[in-house]
């Protein structure tokens, strides 16, 4: 074999080895449920523990497994390391649900059957037209360990879906309110968006993630 065809054939066999090994830095459901948390916001290991019901110390070997691909960046912050994902990885996440979802319409988090017609369908950019306007009100109902200073804008509410009675009077009867939580995989703007109709509000579930929040409608 010609030395400079054995050479790139060596080249590609390395490309493939380390192709299986990225994919198997995510082949774990811990941590995948880890790129679900950190596709929101970055997140300390004490956080992200108690998301993914694991130990700390559990949390911070699948952290490290997932440092070490580049999947994951951290920010040392006194005696705590905040985690981030790294842009690629979220592109791929976003990517990747909606290959899972055309493979097996199962792996979608049905709401129709528990709650009618809940999404809301309207186009990002006749959204982004509506806020601007300010038909419609984006109430943001993470919990309050997941959102960061930065997340806060004039043009989000956040009330965490724990704190929503206590908190309806902030809520105008009169404007749509749009509720997201984790994306298109979290359960809790459903809820959130249930018990909001069944307090007279006109509320629907916007069935994206924070981050693509911002890239579209604030971009």
């Amino acid at each position: 074999m010609d030395n400079k065809l054995k050479a790139l054939k060596e080249r590609q066999e390395s490309i493939f080895v380390s192709m299986a090994s990225l994919l198997g830095a995510m082949a774990s459901p811990v941590r995948i449920r880890l790129i679900h948390f950190l596709s929101q916001a970055p997140l300390t290991v004490e956080v992200m523990s108690s998301k993914v019901d694991e130990s700390v110390a559990n949390t911070s070997m699948h952290l490290r497994k997932m440092l070490s691909e580049g999947l994951v960046r951290v920010e040392i912050l006194g005696q705590k390391r905040l985690y981030s994902l790294s842009p690629a990885v979220f592109e791929f996440w976003e990517n990747y649900q909606n290959f899972a979802q055309k493979l097996n319409a199962d792996l979608k988090l049905e709401m129709h059957d528990i709650y009618g017609d809940i999404n809301w369908t309207v186009s990002l950019s006749e959204t982004k037209n509506m806020l601007r306007s300010g038909e419609i009100i984006l109430l943001d109902v993470r919990p309050k360990d997941e959102v960061i200073i930065s997340d806060e804008t004039d043009n989000v509410l956040h009330i965490p879906q724990a704190d929503l009675k206590l908190n309806l009077k902030k809520l105008s009867k009169k404007k749509k309110i749009l509720v997201f939580c984790r994306g298109r995989l979290c359960a809790l703007s459903a809820f959130s968006v249930n018990y909001l109709r069944e307090n007279g509000y006109k509320a629907y579930r916007l069935d994206i993630s924070w981050n693509v929040i911002k890239g579209v409608i604030y971009g």
